[in-house]
């Protein structure tokens, strides 16, 4: 029996097409409306597809639009019978009196080419699902993926003039300025020197951490976490972790907000006094909103639809606040055969994208290359950001973690965070007092120590 789907026409509207194409060219001005919302490809005739092409050519020549130009154009590329020839395009300029009405043609084009997109998108799914080369999760991912893919083509670039925005900055300031005194107008760290550089975690800011391998990363992060979620248990955050499983992460947490000695734990040598402080530090970590994804070799892709869908589950305690990915050269590459930085740089971008579309603050963390080993004092620098560049650019806040202790110039308790970055504020770098036996960090100053 024949599918019926496989022999209809795909969604089209000829109509609407040549009203665009033939409104431009009674009002060339209106090309710019035309190409907000609509690329080559939008076109389902090829004819219509050869004079868009030779419209937005005209265009960038920054040469006048009009039928006689458009001919020349099409002949001297030898795309002039592939057009329709001369007949067709007065046919065109024909069509329709006047260009009024090019916006609302295109908008009937491009949802004709999304609808052809979601079909296309739609039968590659049916045939890799049949096929079943790969596991339901990666086909999940990669269906994901090809309907954002019809969805970002469909974006439309839009200005906002800045008087209509007046009001909401206003807003924003008045709510800052009603915190009592306080510098924070992002998510608290818990650390009062970061939070008085930072303002806080910042939403839709992609915050990179780097590192040297054991330096402290993943319990810099972790510590981040404890510090959100038990200051407010209904803040929902999620933690992703590509190194560490989700019971190894759980014990971490559990010693860093008892103060019991990590070791010990592992080796299970605890008196009943530690026992206690293990269990009453989990009685007040079990009410927080935390969240733990363990699950290895996780894509760009796979990460996005968890925090989307963590997202929509949370909505009735407030949303999702915070994602922390540990750590972002672990994240599996989309394209295995692009050069590693290329991957990298994808990574990065893709995050801060994450960060934008949730309106939260992302926090990767990163490790920096060798070259600050073969420094005099050890320190990473930006240009240390491992394997790419690109991390540089799409980061709002990078810091970057130093402990002088591990090269043995003065005692191990001391964690330096040099903010490298911060595109919205000053850089900087403070010290956080580091507890390696809870694998804690806490607030330090030379005159109190830790406190």
């Amino acid at each position: 029996m024949t599918d019926p789907l496989t022999t209809r026409l795909p969604p089209h509207d000829r109509d609407a097409e040549r009203g665009v194409l033939g409104g431009i060219l009674r009002d060339p001005e209106t090309l710019a409306e035309a190409q907000q919302l609509l690329t080559v490809e939008s076109f389902y005739f090829d004819c219509h597809r050869k004079i868009y092409a030779a419209v937005c050519d005209l265009a960038d020549a920054s040469q006048p639009i009009d039928l006689v130009l458009l001919y020349d154009r099409l002949r001297k590329t030898k795309h002039l019978d592939d057009a329709g020839g001369r007949e067709y395009l007065v046919e065109t300029w024909e069509a329709v009196p006047t260009g009024a009405n090019v916006a609302y043609h295109a908008k009937l084009v491009r949802d004709a080419a999304m609808l052809r997109g979601l079909i296309h998108a739609s039968n590659e799914i049916a045939r890799d699902s049949y096929d079943r080369a790969q596991s339901a999760d990666e086909l999940v991912g990669q269906a994901e993926r090809k309907i954002l893919d019809v969805a970002k083509h469909s974006l439309v670039g839009e200005t906002h003039q800045f008087s209509g925005l007046l009001s909401g900055a206003f807003t924003r300031i008045d709510t800052r300025c009603g915190k009592d005194g306080l510098n924070i107008s992002g998510l608290s760290t818990g650390w009062i020197d970061l939070d008085n550089i930072t303002a806080g975690l910042q939403n839709s800011e992609l915050v990179v951490v780097g590192a040297r391998p054991s330096v402290g990363k993943t319990a810099l992060g972790l510590g981040l976490v404890r510090n959100i979620v038990t200051a407010d248990p209904n803040t929902s955050v999620l933690f992703v972790s590509l190194e560490m499983s989700r019971q190894e992460l759980a014990e971490r947490l559990l010693c860093c907000e008892a103060k019991v000695d990590n070791h010990k734990v592992r080796k299970g040598q605890l008196n009943s006094d530690e026992i206690q402080k293990l269990m009453d530090a989990g009685d007040r970590l079990r009410p927080c909103r935390l969240h733990l994804d363990d699950t290895p070799s996780r894509s760009m892709t796979q990460i996005a639809a968890t925090c989307r869908r963590l997202a929509r589950k949370e909505e009735r305690y407030g949303g999702l606040k915070l994602v922390v990915v540990d750590y972002l050269q672990m994240v599996e590459p989309e394209d295995r055969r692009a050069p590693r930085q290329e991957q990298v740089a994808q990574v990065s971008r893709r995050l801060k994208h994450l960060a934008r579309e949730l309106e939260i603050p992302v926090v990767a963390l990163c490790q920096v290359n060798r070259a600050s080993e073969d420094r005099q004092d050890h320190r990473p620098r930006l240009s240390d950001l491992r394997e790419s560049g690109g991390i540089e650019a799409d980061a709002d806040v990078v810091m970057l973690l130093h402990r002088p202790g591990k090269y043995g110039t003065e005692e191990d308790n001391v964690l330096e965070v040099d903010i490298a970055k911060q595109r919205n504020g000053p850089t900087d770098t403070i010290t956080l007092s580091f507890d390696k036996r809870y694998t804690r960090f806490n607030n330090y100053s030379p005159a109190l120590g830790a406190y």
